[in-house]
C-alpha cells in the first residue's frame, strides 16, 4: 500500500460513522471500516455524514469504468470545497496514486487557459447578426491579441471559447491503480459548506397536572455550492477534533430556500458511534445549493414539566453589606424529567436551542424563552431557564455581621418572598460562601450543594408570602 493510500485509509477509519459489529472486533480497524462502508454504498449511490461544525464526509459511487492497471479518471465531486488530501478509494484493489484539481471556473479562468491559443471573438455584424474574428491571445496584462498578423491592444470583441477551455464546474482528475477492471469507482472525501443544527420546542401546559410535549428538528443548511441528488444523509452530534489550518469554503450571502419534509415520513434512527451520536434520516434527501432542509429528529414525546423558581445570591463578601435591602425577582425555569425506559428519556439530545411555549386562555401559543442546551445523554433531565418571574418577588437583607478574629465571621440574613400567583410555589434560595462555612441556624432546613454553596427550598402560599432567616459562620 502506498503512503497516500495508508493515510487515506486512516482518515476513513477516523471519520466514517458506521455501526460496529462482531466482525469489527475480529478484523483490523481499517479493513473493518472499509468493509462496513462497502455494504452501505452497494445500496446507496451517495451518502453523507454532516457535522455540526460545518463539514461533511461524502461517500459516492461514480459511474466511471476503471480499467485494470494504471489509468487517469475524471470525476465530478459535486462540491467546490473538497480537500483533495482526504480523498480515499473505497474499492478493494483500487489505490489512488495522485489527484489533480481544477477549481477555477468562469470567464477569467477560461482566459488564463487560453493564453497562447487561438480563439474567436464575437462582434456585432449587420442586422445584429454575430460575426467572429479569429486571433491568438498573447497576454492578459496588458490585453493583447494577434489578428491577421498584427498585434492589437484590447479585445476586438467578446471572447468565444472552445469547449476544451471552458470549465462550468470544478474538475478532479484521479490517477488510480486497479488490480482488476471495475464498472464504477467509489470514493470518500471531506468537504465544507454543509452544516446542521438542532432545535427543540417544549410546550408547557396551563394545567400543571397535564403532560407537556417535546419535539425536535434538525435543520441542514447548504450555504455553499454543494449539489447531491438522492443522498442518504446522516447527522453526527458530538465534538470531532480536527487538525488546525483546514481550509474553509463556507460562502456567505447565499439566499436560503426552505424545503418541507414529506408528511408522515418515517422517523430517523439513532446510534452511538465512539463518543458521538449519529442520526440517520429516512429515505433520501436532495442537497441543493442555497437550500435549507428541516426534518424531525425523533417522534414528539409527552413529558412531565415542573416550574423551577430560584433566587440567587452573589458570592459572600468579607464585610457588612452597605445596601439595606435588595429587591429581587425569582429566576423562572422548567424542569423536564427524562426517565430511562421511556422513548423520550432514552433519546440523546444534540446541543441546540429549546423554544419554550405555553398556550394562553384561547389556546394561542406564546413564547416564554429560548434557553440553550448542551449535548444531553439519555436519561439526563433538563433545566431550562427562560427568564425572571413576574409574580414571584423577594426582598433580601443582611441582618447582622460579626467578625470572629481575623479569618472568620458570622452573618445573618432575611429573605422575604411574595407570591402573587394562584398556586403555591417553591422557591429555591441559593447562597455561596468562600472557604469553609456552616449554617448555624435557619428557619427552613438547608441543603448543602457543594463546598461553597447551600440551598433553602421555601414554599410560598398563593397570594401570600414566606420568610427565610438563616445564620452562617464562614472561615477563610
Amino acid at each position: 500500500m502506498t503512503e497516500f493510500g495508508a493515510v487515506a485509509r486512516r482518515q476513513v477509519a477516523q471519520w466514517l460513522p458506521v455501526t460496529g459489529s462482531r466482525a469489527c472486533r475480529l478484523l483490523p480497524a481499517v479493513a473493518c471500516a472499509l468493509a462496513l462502508v462497502s455494504g452501505v454504498l452497494d445500496a446507496q449511490e451517495t451518502s453523507l455524514t454532516i457535522y455540526q461544525s460545518g463539514q461533511a464526509l461524502v461517500r459516492r459511487t461514480f459511474a466511471v469504468a476503471v480499467p485494470r492497471g494504471a489509468s487517469t479518471l475524471a470525476v465530478d465531486l459535486g462540491a467546490r470545497g473538497v480537500d483533495p488530501g482526504t480523498l480515499v478509494s473505497l474499492d478493494d484493489g483500487v489505490e489512488l496514486r495522485g489527484v489533480t484539481t481544477v477549481s477555477e471556473t468562469g470567464v477569467e479562468a477560461a482566459l488564463r487557459r487560453a493564453v497562447g491559443k487561438d480563439i474567436d471573438f464575437m462582434v456585432a455584424g449587420r442586422d445584429s447578426v454575430p460575426q467572429f474574428v479569429h486571433g491568438t491571445l498573447l497576454s492578459l496584462d496588458p490585453q493583447t491579441v494577434r489578428v491577421a498578423g498584427r498585434v492589437i491592444y484590447g479585445f476586438p470583441g467578446t471572447p468565444a471559447f472552445p469547449d476544451s477551455l471552458v470549465a462550468l464546474a470544478p474538475s478532479v482528475s484521479l490517477t488510480v491503480e486497479a488490480a482488476r477492471a471495475r464498472p464504477s469507482l467509489r470514493l470518500a472525501y471531506q468537504t465544507e459548506g454543509l452544516q446542521w443544527s438542532a432545535s427543540y420546542t417544549l410546550t408547557v401546559p396551563r394545567n400543571p397536572r397535564v403532560a407537556g410535549t417535546f419535539a425536535g428538528l434538525a435543520t441542514i443548511v447548504n450555504a455553499g455550492s454543494l449539489s447531491f441528488g438522492g443522498a442518504e444523509v446522516q447527522l453526527l452530534a458530538g465534538e470531532v477534533r480536527r487538525a488546525t489550518g483546514q481550509p474553509r469554503f463556507l460562502q456567505a450571502g447565499v439566499a436560503m430556500r426552505a424545503m418541507a419534509a414529506p408528511a408522515a415520513a418515517p422517523e430517523p434512527t439513532e446510534e452511538s458511534v465512539g463518543e458521538t451520536h449519529v442520526y440517520t434520516l429516512p429515505g433520501t434527501v436532495d442537497i441543493v445549493p442555497g437550500a435549507t432542509v428541516s426534518v424531525a429528529l425523533f417522534a414528539q414525546g409527552a413529558v412531565q414539566v415542573e416550574p423551577e423558581y430560584v433566587l440567587r445570591h452573589s458570592m459572600y463578601v468579607y464585610q457588612a453589606q452597605p445596601q439595606a435591602e435588595q429587591d429581587l425577582h425569582a429566576e423562572i425555569g422548567y424542569l423536564v424529567r427524562r426517565p430511562r425506559g421511556t422513548p423520550f428519556g432514552d433519546t440523546p439530545l444534540p446541543a441546540g436551542v429549546v423554544r419554550v411555549m405555553s398556550p394562553d386562555s384561547a389556546g394561542r401559543l406564546q413564547l416564554l424563552g429560548e434557553p440553550q442546551i448542551q449535548h444531553t445523554p439519555a436519561g439526563r433531565e433538563l433545566h431550562l431557564v427562560t427568564g425572571t418571574a413576574f409574580d414571584v418577588t423577594a426582598q433580601r437583607s443582611q441582618l447582622t455581621f460579626t467578625l470572629e478574629g481575623r479569618r472568620a465571621s458570622v452573618s445573618s440574613y432575611r429573605v422575604t418572598i411574595q407570591n402573587a400567583k394562584a398556586d403555591t410555589v417553591t422557591v429555591q434560595v441559593l447562597d455561596e460562601f468562600p472557604g469553609q462555612f456552616e449554617v448555624v441556624s435557619s428557619t427552613v432546613p438547608a441543603e448543602r450543594l457543594s463546598a461553597t454553596s447551600v440551598r433553602f427550598p421555601v414554599p410560598v402560599p398563593p397570594g401570600g408570602e414566606a420568610t427565610l432567616e438563616y445564620r452562617v459562620r464562614a472561615r477563610w
